[in-house]
């Protein structure tokens, strides 16, 4: 489960990179982060739209402050890991995936 879990948060980290390219290609995030899931064959269509959709919602709820200090604590070779922020965030993100079967 672990493993998988991982995987979605690469997968969807993926998606958040790429939003610029994903905006010229008119389609949405979460649209490419379910597209991405399905096509790893992580979960089914409806299972990836429903972890997708909470992962956006939980990333738009960080803010700017939050991100100058996980990228100030990454930028000062600390483990981010053992950040408070972070270890809330993931948390969430992986609460996302509660409830959904994933094949891998």
């Amino acid at each position: 489960m672990m493993n998988t879990i991982n995987k979605l948060l690469a997968v969807c980290a993926m998606g958040a990179m790429f939003v610029p390219s994903l905006a010229m290609a008119n389609t949405t995030p979460i649209n490419a982060c379910v597209a991405q899931m399905t096509a790893k064959q992580l979960t089914d269509k409806k299972s990836a739209e429903k972890v997708c959709t909470c992962v956006a919602k939980e990333q738009s709820k960080v803010t700017q402050a939050q991100t100058k200090e996980l990228n100030n604590w990454v930028q000062s070779g600390k483990d981010i890991r053992t950040n408070k922020t972070f270890q809330n965030l993931s948390k969430r993100i992986k609460a996302c995936g509660d409830g959904v079967k994933f094949n891998k």
